[in-house]
This record gives C-alpha cells, sequence and structure tokens, in this order.
C-alpha cells in the first residue's frame, strides 16, 4: 500500500507488488545480453562490419547490448526499490512511478528496434546462420515489451481516477494537527480508493452478478447458476457492502500478505499451545512416578522421616513433594472413547452419514470415487424412471448415486428431489430400516445458488416463524437464508402429507401417487425420525417429538446462542478439524478482517520477504512489531477513520450474534504419518480429488465457543467436504467396532 498511481489512474497493485515480475523480466534479459554479447565477440560467421547487408546482422546485435544492458539496470532498479520499506512504509518506494515511466519510453525504443530487426530479417538478404540470431532477438523483444504492456493494461483498464488529498506533513513524517482533525472529521465520507473494500452496494451487485455469470459460462451451467438472478442478490451485496465497507488504501497483494502474518501467528500459537501441553504431561508423569516411588518404599517411623527432611534441608537440596494421584474415573476425567454418550453419538453419525452424502447426487460421488465412480454410475444408470423421485436427469444419475452411496432400494426412497434454486435446496425422505428410522437428508452447498443461500447470513427474527408453525424459537434469531430454506422444505412435506403417511395411522391426508412412493398409512408408526437440517427440526419438533437432528459441519452463524442452548436435548452437530465453514459467521469475519489489517499495520519487513514466508517459515516476532508502529502517519489517520466509521456501523445497525447449534462433537487429527506427495496420495482406498489425511482422528465433546474465531490452516477447506467428514466418520466407526471386537 498505498496503491501504484500512474498516468491519473489508481492501479490494482502496490509499489512492492513488482519484486517478482522484475526479478522475472532480470532472469529472461540476462540470456538474451548474453548471446548477444557472444554473437559480437564470438559467434559472428558470415556477417561482416560494413554498413551493408551483409554488416545488418553485426550491427543490429552491437545496438542490442545497450538497449537490453539499460533495461536490465531498470529492472534491477525496480526489483531493488520494490523490496525497500513495509507494506505501510511507502516513502522508501518514492521512486518507482519514474522507474515506470522510463521503463514505458525504453520499451517502446525496444519494441520499436525489434520490429526493425524483424523487417531486416523478413525483406533483407541476410547470411545465414547470423540471421537466425537477429530473429531470435528481435522477436524476443517484441514479446517482452508485448507481455509487459499487456500486465500494465492488466492493472491499469478501468481502474478509477486518482483523487488526491493534501496532507501536511511535520518533518518527522507525521501528518498535523489539523490535517489529522480534518480527516478524522470525514468519517461519513467513504474511501473509494480501494478495490477490496467498497462502499456501494450496487457494485457489489455488480461484481456478484458478473462472477455468478462466469462460473456458468467456464462450468456450461454444470453448478447451476440460472436461478441467481433473484432478489435476493441485492440482500448478499448488502452483506458484502456492510463486511467491506471503506478501508485503508489497500490492494489485494496486501490483504493476502495479511493472511500469511496470520497463519505464522496462529501456527505459532498451536506450536506453543502444544509445547506447553507437553510439558504440563511431562510435569505431571514425573510427579505421579515420584509418588509413586514413595508409596513403595517401606514406611519409616515418622522421626526418621523428620530426621531425613531435615538433614536434606541442612543440605540445601530439599523439595516439597507433592502427592498428585491418579485422577478417579469421573465424566470430566474419562477418555472421549470411554465415554459410552459419545461413542454412540459417533457410531450413530457414522451410519447415518452415507445420506448426508448420498444426496449430494452424481457430482459429489465422482469426485469421492475419481477411479471408479463414472464407471459405477455408466452401467448402473439404467433405471426405472420413478414418480417420486423429482428433478433428475434423463440418466437418473442422481438417483443411481444415493442408491450407491446408502445402499437402500428404490422401494425405500419415499421422496426425493433433487431440484435446486435459491431457499429450496434437494432432499429426500428415506427409509432406514437397519435402525429402524426416517431419514430427512437436506443437501449442504453444490450449487451457485447454495452459495447465494449461504451467503444471506444476517440474522432473522424467528417470532413469526415460531407463531406461524407453533415452534420454539420466539426472541431468538436464525441465519435467514437457512431459515428460509427450511420453511420451504416444510411447506413441501406437509403439502404432500409424507410424514403423516408414514407416522399416523389415523390421518385421511391425500397422498398423490405421482409425487410420493405411497406405502400404508402409519406403517413405520414405529420408526424414528432423524434430520440433517436444524432449523427444520426445529420446526417439525412440536408434532414429532421424537426427532433427532443429526448435523454435519453446520455453519457457525446458523442461529442464536439461546436457542443453540435450547436444542441441546435433540441436536447434535459435528466439525472435522479446522472446518472455516464452522467458524464463520459476520462477527468471525469482521474479526478476521481486523486481524488482518492489524497485522499488515504491525509487519515490520517488506512484502517479498512476507511471501517468502510460504516455503521459509519464521517466528511471528521476525516479522512483525510488536504494536503497530504507524503513529500518526498517512495510514494511521487512514485506519482511525476506517475504524471510527465502523464503530458507527455496528452501533446504527448491529449483528445479532450467531453460533454453532446443540451439542458438539469436534474430531482432529492427532497421529501424521509422512506420506509421499504428488498424484500418487490419491489412488489409495477413500482418497478423492482432493487429498488429505482422512485417518487418526480422535474425538471429544467440545463447545461452540472454540469456533468463534476463523483459523488458517492447510485443511480448512477440504474439512468441510462431505466426503472427507463421511470417511473420517467411518475410520472412526471402524476402530471402535475393532475395541469392541478385541474387548470381546
Amino acid at each position: 500500500m498505498p496503491a501504484l498511481v500512474l498516468f491519473g489512474r489508481r492501479s490494482r497493485v502496490g509499489s512492492d507488488d513488482l519484486y517478482c515480475p522484475a526479478l522475472f523480466m532480470v532472469l529472461y534479459q540476462v540470456p538474451l545480453l548474453l548471446v548477444a554479447v557472444l554473437y559480437v565477440s564470438v559467434w559472428r560467421s558470415c556477417s561482416s562490419m560494413h554498413f551493408s547487408h551483409r554488416g545488418v546482422p553485426f550491427w543490429f546485435m552491437l545496438g542490442a547490448i545497450p538497449l537490453y544492458g539499460f533495461m536490465l539496470c531498470v529492472y534491477l532498479m525496480v526489483v531493488h526499490v520494490s523490496a525497500k520499506g513495509t507494506i505501510i512504509d511507502h516513502e522508501r518506494r518514492m521512486l518507482m512511478p519514474r522507474l515506470l515511466h522510463v521503463h514505458i519510453v525504453w520499451s517502446l525504443i525496444m519494441v520499436s528496434y525489434g520490429v526493425m530487426g524483424l523487417y531486416f530479417w523478413y525483406a533483407g538478404d541476410l547470411c545465414m546462420p547470423d540471421a537466425e540470431f537477429v530473429l531470435v532477438l528481435a522477436a524476443a523483444m517484441v514479446a517482452e515489451v508485448s507481455c509487459t504492456f499487456t500486465f500494465g493494461f492488466c492493472i491499469l483498464g478501468g481502474a478509477p481516477h486518482h483523487e488526491t488529498h493534501e496532507i501536511v506533513m511535520e518533518p518527522n513524517g507525521n501528518a498535523t494537527s489539523s490535517e489529522r482533525q480534518a480527516l478524522l472529521d470525514e468519517v461519513e465520507r467513504s474511501i473509494p480508493n480501494s478495490d477490496v473494500y467498497v462502499p456501494q452496494q450496487q457494485r457489489w451487485e455488480r461484481r456478484c452478478n458478473r462472477c455468478c455469470s462466469c462460473i456458468r459460462c467456464f462450468t456450461c451451467n454444470l453448478f447451476g447458476g440460472a436461478g441467481t438472478q433473484h432478489d435476493s442478490m441485492s440482500v448478499v451485496a448488502h452483506v458484502f457492502a456492510r463486511l467491506f465497507y471503506g478501508s485503508p488504501d489497500l490492494v489485494i497483494s496486501d490483504i493476502v500478505a495479511g493472511f500469511i502474518l496470520l497463519a505464522a501467528v496462529q501456527a505459532r500459537e498451536d506450536a506453543d499451545m502444544l509445547e506447553q501441553a507437553d510439558e504440563e504431561e511431562t510435569t505431571l508423569a514425573e510427579l505421579r512416578r515420584r509418588n509413586k516411588k514413595n508409596l513403595e518404599t517401606p514406611n519409616r517411623p515418622p522421626s526418621a522421616s523428620m530426621d531425613s527432611h531435615h538433614h536434606h534441608r541442612e543440605r540445601g537440596d530439599s523439595y516439597i513433594a507433592i502427592e498428585v494421584p491418579s485422577p478417579p474415573p469421573s465424566s470430566s476425567s474419562v477418555a472421549p472413547e470411554s465415554d459410552p454418550e459419545l461413542v454412540e453419538n459417533v457410531l450413530e453419525f457414522a451410519h447415518f452419514s452415507k445420506y448426508a452424502i448420498g444426496i449430494y447426487g452424481w457430482m459429489l460421488y465422482v469426485w469421492s470415487h475419481p477411479w471408479s465412480g463414472t464407471f459405477r454410475l455408466a452401467f448402473s444408470c439404467m433405471k426405472k424412471n420413478l414418480p417420486y423421485i423429482h428433478g433428475d436427469n434423463f440418466f437418473h444419475l442422481h438417483q443411481t448415486a444415493l442408491q450407491l452411496e446408502t445402499n437402500v432400494r428404490s422401494q425405500d426412497i419415499v421422496y426425493a428431489s433433487f431440484h435446486n434454486s435459491v431457499y429450496r435446496p434437494a432432499f429426500c425422505v428415506v427409509l432406514d430400516h437397519q435402525r429402524k428410522e426416517v431419514v430427512i437428508a437436506i443437501r449442504g452447498t453444490l450449487s451457485l445458488e447454495d452459495c447465494l443461500t449461504d451467503a444471506i447470513a444476517y440474522g432473522m427474527s424467528l417470532d413469526d416463524v415460531a407463531e406461524r408453525w407453533g415452534c420454539d424459537g420466539a426472541g431468538e434469531h436464525a441465519h435467514q437464508g437457512f431459515l428460509h430454506c427450511a420453511e420451504s422444505v416444510y411447506l413441501d412435506i406437509n403439502r404432500l402429507g409424507i410424514l403423516e403417511m408414514l407416522f399416523d395411522p389415523n390421518s385421511n391426508a391425500s397422498v398423490s401417487e405421482s409425487e410420493v412412493n405411497i406405502c400404508e398409512h402409519g406403517a413405520y408408526s414405529d420408526y424414528g425420525l432423524v434430520g440433517t437440517a436444524v432449523l427444520l427440526s426445529i420446526i417439525l419438533r412440536p408434532r414429532y417429538p421424537r426427532l433427532r437432528c443429526l448435523a454435519f459441519s453446520p455453519p457457525g452463524c446458523t442461529m442464536s446462542k439461546g436457542l443453540a442452548n435450547r436444542c441441546d436435548e435433540f441436536v447434535t452437530s459435528i466439525v472435522v478439524g479446522y472446518d472455516i465453514v464452522a467458524c464463520s459467521s459476520l462477527n468471525s469475519a469482521e474479526d478476521l478482517r481486523d486481524q488482518v489489517i492489524d497485522l499488515i499495520s504491525r509487519s515490520k519487513v517488506g512484502k517479498s520477504e512476507i511471501l517468502r514466508q510460504v516455503v521459509a517459515w519464521k517466528k511471528p516476532h521476525e516479522l512483525l512489531h510488536e504494536e503497530s508502529n504507524y503513529g500518526n502517519s498517512a495510514f494511521g489517520l487512514q485506519l482511525a477513520n476506517y475504524r471510527t466509521m465502523l464503530q458507527r456501523i455496528q452501533a446504527n445497525e448491529p449483528i445479532h450474534e450467531m453460533t454453532l447449534p446443540g451439542r458438539l462433537i469436534h474430531l482432529r487429527r492427532t497421529a501424521v504419518h509422512p506420506e509421499g506427495g504428488g498424484c500418487w496420495v490419491c489412488c489409495r482406498p477413500g482418497r478423492s480429488v482432493c487429498c488429505t489425511e482422512r485417518s487418526d482422528y480422535h474425538f471429544h465433546w467440545s463447545s461452540s465457543e472454540h469456533f468463534r474465531r476463523i483459523r488458517i490452516a492447510r485443511t480448512m477447506l477440504d474439512d468441510h467436504f462431505p466426503d472427507k467428514v463421511h470417511h473420517v466418520l467411518q475410520d472412526c466407526a471402524s476402530r471402535l467396532r475393532q475395541r469392541e471386537f478385541q474387548c470381546v
């Protein structure tokens, strides 16, 4: 920061972003310069030094030496200047615009010289093989200038005009008090010079529409998108405009560097916690060992013990023995694998996870079975068209994938809808005869419409819903998009009379044979009811008190804390590893934003060194100051203005605090085994295209308080994938069954 200004326009990069491009161009220039020098001094064969067509190769190569030499010096200066200062200390890079102006002028000279060389090679009668040298260097000049100018157009094309603000600086580099007060008084004025944070809701709406259109184009509508032209897009735009409203003058690379710094800080925190835990465990084990040794020692008279103690004190090497007995077997000290309720819940999750991934259809099936999924679908998709399965394609691929994942018969599928739009997710109602349960499985995020639903993350009051359906939730809030989805699915189930047909033998509800798999009324009245959607379960709970909800990787912004606590009786959630979705909410996103900006202000090294942190890990104190040291600089004024603006926004439009629902089980990996890299990792069983470890996970009861902050980790995205959650649960279940078998 700030963004580099050229020709009165604010570019999309900073002056410290040109380090890598300039370094690459240096590596590109050096071989060409060596070729020109070696040709003039050693390699010249048929050309002469006369001013004729036979001397063209020599004089062209000779003229290329100063051209390449000067351009090489320009690139070296760009590398040197770009590496100066820190992200916020941009005054040491003030020479960068002038260097780029010189580069542009010299590039025009080079491209003219290269075009002239190509003309001589094409039209002139140059001797061979010297003409080939002319062709190579001339083409290299034209290609280099074309690439650099294309890069320049990419960072300047469509960029807004730069608005200059006069800032009177004191001799020590700080802004004067009058200017500082003037800037702080302008908190209502947005800061337009930012690629990351923009205040206009309309601008975000256009961006979202363009993004959806591009994804639809590049994926050939594979992930939907036709339903994204929806009124709710304005709500999504409002969410993003609220989250990214105004900021200091930052560019994208500044945000990337901030995330790298945050990852380094969090990794160091984890390492310190593990080290502290190991030390505590070692100390406790040593104390217990001493205690056990003392207990095994024959009893001595108290006087002897006191004399011995006095003798030790006189020697000056006395110590105080602290008796730390082994803890009694209680609920708090029992190992998680020995908690019967926890084990039962994990086994239950492992059993019903097949329905949670089966409803995703053929795309997730191919993703999770990259080597055999296509063939299984191809040889199994010749199925009869079933009237109670809606929204499937011509080859019945969704139905096939559902049956392959769940191993259910077609007659056990009561109803399935793969139609998808905003607020209308795919879902199915399936009979599980093994556990005597009716399962309602609702699909998570797979299409652009689902992403749009997820992004409508404001808290919505449940008062109207509680009054309309007679359910719990009065005075509480829930995720707006998820709440609309829950009501949509409930209306479909209620309209079709599915649950009444299955559970109520006295029901007179008429069920359409063209939409639902008809069975005798009340035939499954002794079955339980299991759902995978929390808000739908809350709506259904008054009519079906035996209902239980198993929430697989729910978002951290599902419902308010009071309602989450009231759901403990029938809702259990499970989270794997560092799942970013489980930590995601508007509050955690704002905290993440503020942390990144704070780390940017504390950085004490350049951006190039921060980017090297990806491959050469350093300790945070080598990259960051203890406290922000921007003082009264221009960045400090912008940051103070920005934070004051955020405080006013939060006061005028507060965000409801949301959390994970029900009781929470957390699965974390403990053992780390060295594994080979490359594509061969994917060939092992239980691996998908995106491979991370899926075994050696342990589980324990957790609290939603542990998921209030987003953590940057290698597996934070993959830990949310439904197929990984399924395989991790299967691995845990297999280990539990093995242990039970060994005990027997």
